[in-house]
């Protein structure tokens, strides 16, 4: 089936199949990198406020990365939910639009 094709056909198969797994591969290590970087900024945080909680009598400190994370997880949520219902792309000429908004 791939005789005589050259290596980057579209008519073959495994190019298709490679191109498919590259651009998952590409998408999902630029993820993994984000939450890890979210996640160690956060763990940061909770060691640096929980040094000063002896200075501060309270633990309200350490709540402060917590609250800020919620924060951020309530407006990922609203910000999805309005790029997939408010802002629906149902012609082509709307998709950057989409986008920057």
């Amino acid at each position: 089936m791939e005789f005589g094709l050259p290596e980057d056909s579209p008519k073959n198969p495994a190019t298709i199949a490679d191109n498919v797994g590259d651009n998952v591969g590409d998408i999902a290590g630029m993820g993994a990198d984000l939450f890890g970087s979210f996640a160690e900024s956060t763990c940061a945080a909770l060691v640096i406020s929980s040094h000063y909680i002896s200075d501060l009598n309270n633990g309200s400190c350490i709540l402060y990365p917590l609250v800020l994370s919620a924060f951020g997880l309530i407006g990922s949520f609203f910000t999805s939910f309005a790029a997939t219902h408010v802002m629906t792309v149902n012609e082509y000429h709307k998709i950057e639009k989409t986008l920057k908004w």
